[in-house]
């Protein structure tokens, strides 16, 4: 895991974004304290594979997904309390599109790891794959992420989303 973690000293700051996702709401950040979280709708299904290198990763974020495509929700935590080398974060997650909304992880596990330092990012390991079906309506789309520091108590809310539907 410390590995995986190598080389993402960087501020979160840092963290570039490509693509016009934080124009069109695809992409949130908020801290509580030092506990900061980002969350972010891509077409990468293999982002947490960027953490994996030494560099800072590069997230392409989306703001339109059509009928038969694919997107993945991407949450990102930093400086969270560690408790004997360990962190654990929680999550709340909704979801929304023009039928409405609906809880789809409540007070759910979303990583406990190591801690490797002040300021890195450690991408969540909840999983959050989605793909739009042909006749899904257009219309606004998108997640609800409420981020807890088990060990601290601080919490953020972040709020990203998309236009669903209608021809690629």
């Amino acid at each position: 895991m410390r590995v995986f973690l190598l080389g993402l000293v960087a501020s979160l700051a840092s963290l570039l974004f490509s693509g016009n996702a934080v124009a069109q709401s695809s992409s949130d950040k908020a801290s509580d304290g030092a506990f900061t979280g980002i969350a972010l709708i891509t077409d990468d299904p293999n982002w947490h594979q960027l953490f994996q290198r030494p560099e800072t990763p590069h997230i392409s974020g989306v703001d339109r997904l059509a009928g038969g495509e694919r997107g993945t929700l991407a949450i990102i935590f930093s400086n969270a309390e560690p408790r004997d080398g360990m962190v654990s974060i929680v999550c709340d997650v909704t979801v929304f599109d023009p039928a409405g909304s609906r809880l789809i992880v409540d007070s759910g596990p979303c990583y406990d790891g190591p801690y490797a330092g002040p300021n890195i990012l450690h991408p969540t390991l909840l999983d959050l794959s989605f793909g739009i079906g042909e006749d899904e309506p257009e219309g606004k789309a998108g997640f609800k992420v409420t981020l807890r520091d088990a060990h601290s108590g601080r919490e953020v809310d972040l709020e990203v989303g998309f236009t669903q539907g209608g021809a690629p």
